[in-house]
């Protein structure tokens, strides 16, 4: 009754000890939906677990998210995505049931990802799915299935509008995309995208963005040309949306990256290297930030500095992927970190220790 009579501060707001409403809701969950009466109370303890799971994630404690999530959905019922006639209901599975899927993706419960998943993309328009597709497919990637993520990745974006063709483009059209894509960015300069990053952008936008930074990995790992053509036209996007966040700096990093490669432009292949890594500066690192590191420090600057800088700064792109999770990159990252330092000269036997001792932390 204590509990129940608290339901609406509780319930409404985050109350500011999170101790105090994890132990109250450790209490509910040990009695269970099945001592809750009336179908709004375990609505309303379900709706703490929801709480409690997202402040285990903000901790990146995946582990005990999870198990709030899952115990959320325990106290809410399937059937509830079913009733209309429920306040919130809906709102409320969609959030325990994406918190679980990505909390799984988290822990690298592919099963579990895949399990969650499939009830929102049953439930859910395709806009509100968008997020949970982004799981599903690092889920598939983590596994190694490349081939996979890039086809269900393509097929999301020609959804979304974009007209991507059906076979892998070839040289001349990755090079005319290329042209048209610098010519559109020559028009700005670093200080109006600079100005522009904290412009404010919906929802969809940002999942547009998280998509395709999705996608970075396997078309990388798979040497696919579609990764040029979409970096391209994410540029575009943000340059006409007035994008600039860490997900689109990725698409810039792309830029300056090709630049490099295929046009041999290496001073505006670095112009568009600092461009990407002042959309970092203020932002709370997350994976996007890891791909931006990599794709500067392995293949742009590189060109600029010494090489025993590039293994330094990619040795801190390798940790700074560990602390975030984003462990493919991490270990891209580490990989090259170690050929720098070798081709500089660094002893092989110290190179191999450090390997070791890495691997042992994945």
């Amino acid at each position: 009754q204590m509990y129940i009579s608290e339901s609406k501060s509780a319930g409404e707001s985050v109350i500011s000890e999170r101790s105090l409403l994890s132990i109250a809701t450790d209490h509910i969950n040990s009695a269970g939906p099945d001592f809750i009466v009336g179908q709004p109370q375990k609505e309303l303890f379900a709706k703490w677990n929801l709480l409690v799971g997202k402040e285990m994630a903000n901790i990146s404690n995946f582990g005990s998210a999870l198990h709030y999530y899952e115990e959320g959905i325990r106290f809410i019922g399937d059937g509830v995505w079913l009733d209309e006639y429920i306040t919130n209901g809906k709102k409320l599975c969609f959030g325990l049931y994406e918190g679980a899927a990505a909390a799984s993706l988290a822990t690298r419960k592919g099963d579990l990802v895949e399990y969650y998943t499939s009830f929102i993309f049953q439930h859910a328009s395709f806009e509100n799915s968008l997020p949970s597709w982004i799981i599903l497919m690092l889920s598939i990637e983590s596994s190694g299935r490349y081939n996979e993520v890039l086809e269900k990745g393509i097929n999301l974006f020609r959804r979304l509008g974009f007209v991507i063709p059906l076979s892998p483009p070839g040289p001349t059209e990755i090079m005319a995309s290329l042209l048209s894509t610098s010519q559109m960015a020559s028009s700005f300069t670093l200080s109006q995208i600079v100005d522009s990053r904290h412009y404010p952008i919906d929802d969809h936008k940002r999942n547009l963005f998280k998509l395709y930074t999705a996608l970075i990995i396997s078309t990388y790992a798979l040497s696919s040309p579609y990764l040029p053509l979409l970096s391209f036209e994410m540029v575009q996007y943000s340059l006409r949306n007035t994008v600039f966040t860490p997900e689109s700096a990725v698409a810039f990093a792309a830029l300056g990256y090709f630049k490099v490669i295929l046009a041999q432009n290496y001073l505006r292949g670095k112009f568009w290297a600092n461009v990407a890594l002042e959309m970092l500066k203020n932002s709370r690192p997350i994976s996007a930030t890891v791909q931006v590191n990599f794709t500067v420090n392995a293949y742009i600057m590189t060109w600029f500095v010494p090489m025993r800088e590039s293994s330094r700064k990619l040795f801190e792109t390798y940790r700074l992927g560990m602390k975030v999770g984003d462990f493919t990159m991490s270990m891209y990252a580490l990989g090259l970190s170690l050929r720098y330092a070798l081709l500089e000269g660094e002893n092989l036997s110290l190179i191999s220790r450090s390997l070791k001792e890495n691997l042992k932390k994945m």
